[in-house]
């Protein structure tokens, strides 16, 4: 409390109102939100354009505005305690006045209603810790090693470009500025501010760490792989600084609340108190052994050499690096140019060592003409996609369509160019020179030629044709092109990926398709029922045909057996004309009585003379009613006569 406090109640504003943070709320309140603001501008620029190093930097801004944010939460924390304080000791000299009133009294119920005690801080302090510091200090120290985990190198080596020395340029403001806080920071003193000592460490660090991003943004010119080491250098880093905090953290969260008054006393920093107490980390370190360990660095002269000559030899190191960068190298599969001050020099530069001015005087363009590249014309390839040969799938995350003949019908037509660098002198250097994108100039000649070869015919011929005869008109209209332009460039190949019509009409062609293949279905089953028709009757025709024959065959000879016979009775008749009516008689007879029951009456029979012509007894049943006695000279015969 102050002296200018009325009631030690009721103190000022300038001690008790929560959002304040004393004399000093304004510096921690900036310098949260400025390292608020560069977490969000690193963070997304790295997620961005995919720079690990930005990333890193990032997290460690993080962890400077998480500083800065729990610094005002411990403060209110700190009032807190104080007024809980205040009114412990208020309320045992009010206890005692009152111990005569009533125990219903509003005013005795309205104190006893009001806040009071420590535990109420200690709780919110222990809140403070887990939900805060423990947790968020945990969670980027974790995004920390995972992008260390992550991490890869980039693919090609080639440097990156003029963004990459803004960013460097904005990293080298931006640790000015947290030079600035740093500093602001260290000149408060600890009983004004407890946390001044740490914030000044937290922004030393982060004015290093934005240093190392730039260094890296710019050494990528020079090694490409450099910022991605660098982002690792930092990560792993603040891997080591939030794994110290959240074992402090997690040990001060454990323990049990002290009697007597809260005092929040604030954490140690061992990690950066060893390399950014003094803001050099070389001197700091050597200062911390000789601290924490009792190893005197004074008394020694070839050390003392070495902490006087550290700069001069890092600064000698530092030139140098940079005269070897005077020095490039073009691999075996390639061709290079010298650029010197921005101009390039007219010979090319076979594969070897070759010298050119320090960076950022001058460089050595180098140009892969031993590889062949591949250019998607038609689609936009995705690598990750699965190849789809359905016409209703799009066969790339992106496809265009050309128009046809009259303009009424589309085609989705997706080819790949192959091509590469020409490595003759005169077309290499028209490649360099003579077209300042001829990549690009490549590929708008191929969806001229595209059209040219699609815009006088029709959708069925373009789906019908000979697709390798189309790819090599295309090849050689490209080629010609390509000659013709000076690109520099010589196409090897062009390969039709994809003929179809677009995805969004695709299923009415199937459609008109799968009707053609139904109607010439149909014609071949109606022509084979045609012929199986036309076969069978030709055999019906055949066995009718036979048929009649045979059928006369029998008939010629049954009337020839009739007139035969015919003939044969005539003769018979004219030899013994009774006889041969006797016989007839005789024949007609038996047809008469065949299968028939007659009886037989005549006197003959009883007296024995004549014989009996007929004689049919043997077919008369049994169970015949009639008696056949021929003793009583009655007799009675069935069937059919014999003679």
């Amino acid at each position: 409390m102050t002296k200018r406090e009325t009631s030690p109640v009721q103190p000022s504003r300038a001690s008790t109102d929560p959002a304040l943070a004393g004399p000093h709320r304004n510096l921690v309140l900036a310098s949260a939100i400025l390292a608020t603001g560069g977490m969000l501008v690193a963070g997304g620029y790295g997620l961005g354009n995919g720079l690990l190093v930005l990333w890193a930097l990032a997290l460690d801004a993080a962890l400077a505005a998480l500083a800065a944010w729990l610094c005002l939460n411990v403060c209110r924390l700190r009032r807190e305690a104080v007024l809980a304080e205040q009114r412990s000791e208020t309320g045992v000299q009010a206890a005692a006045s009152r111990r005569g009133l009533s125990r219903w009294d509003s005013e005795s119920d309205e104190e006893d209603d009001e806040p009071s005690g420590p535990w109420n801080v200690h709780h919110a302090l222990k809140l403070h810790y887990l939900f805060l510091a423990l947790i968020p200090t945990g969670l980027l120290a974790l995004l920390a090693a995972r992008g260390i985990w992550t991490s890869q190198l980039p693919a090609s080596e080639e440097p990156l470009g003029s963004a990459a020395t803004a960013l460097a340029v904005v990293c080298l403001a931006a640790s000015c500025l947290w030079l600035v806080l740093a500093r602001s920071f260290a000149s408060v003193p600890d009983g004004e501010l407890p946390e001044s000592a740490g914030l000044a460490l937290v922004f030393r660090e982060l004015q290093w760490a934005s240093v190392l991003a730039a260094a890296g943004l710019l050494a990528g010119f020079l090694w490409p792989p450099a910022p991605v080491w660098a982002g690792r250098l930092l990560l792993l880093w603040i891997v080591a600084t939030g794994g110290e905090q959240v074992i402090r953290l997690l040990i001060v969260w454990l323990r049990q609340p002290a009697e007597g008054p809260v005092v929040i006393v604030p954490l140690r920093q061992l990690v950066r108190e060893a390399l950014f107490v003094h803001g050099n980390p070389l001197p700091v370190l050597f200062d911390t052994i000789e601290r924490r360990f009792g190893v005197s660095f004074r008394s020694s002269w070839a050390i003392q050499f070495v902490r006087r000559s550290l700069v001069p030899a890092a600064l000698a190191v530092g030139v140098l690096f940079w005269g070897l960068s005077s020095l490039a190298v073009v691999r075996i599969d390639e061709l290079g140019v010298r650029e010197s001050c921005g101009q390039l020099q007219a010979a090319p530069l076979p594969p070897g060592l070759h010298w050119k001015l320090p960076w950022p005087f001058g460089r050595v363009l180098r140009y892969p003409v031993k590889r062949v590249e591949a250019k998607p014309i038609g689609f936009i390839s995705n690598p990750g996609r699965q190849t789809s040969y359905l016409w209703s799938k799009k066969h790339a995350s992106e496809e265009f369509a050309l128009v046809l003949g009259d303009g009424s019908e589309l085609v989705a037509l997706g080819c790949m160019v192959y091509y590469k660098i020409h490595e003759d002198r005169e077309r290499f250097l028209d490649y360099v020179y003579r077209n300042q994108n001829p990549d690009d100039a490549l590929e708008a000649y191929a969806y001229r030629a595209l059209m040219e070869h699609t815009r006088g015919t029709t959708l069925m011929e373009v789906l019908t044709a000979n697709r390798a005869q189309f790819a090599e008109r295309l090849e050689q209209t490209l080629r010609g092109y390509a000659q013709s332009q000076r690109l520099g460039i010589d196409v090897v190949d062009v390969a039709l990926m994809g003929l179809h019509p677009p995805v969004e009409a695709a299923a009415d062609y199937l459609d008109v398709i799968s009707a053609r293949i139904d109607a010439d279905r149909v014609r071949v089953e109606a022509l084979g029922e045609k012929a199986v028709n036309l076969e069978k009757a030709h055999e019906e025709t055949d066995a009718a045909v036979a048929a009649a024959r045979v059928d006369a065959a029998r008939r010629i000879g049954q009337a020839t057996a009739e007139s035969s016979q015919f003939v044969a009775m005539g003769e018979a008749y004219a030899v013994a004309a009774e006889a041969f009516q006797l016989r007839l008689w005789f024949e007609a007879f038996e047809d008469i009585l065949e299968k028939k029951r007659f009886v037989l009456v005549d006197k003959a029979i009883a007296t024995g003379s004549g014989g009996i012509l007929l004689d049919q007894r043997g077919q008369i049943p049994t169970e015949d009613p009639v008696p056949l006695t021929r003793d009583a000279g009655s007799s009675a015969t069935g069937g059919r006569g014999r003679n």
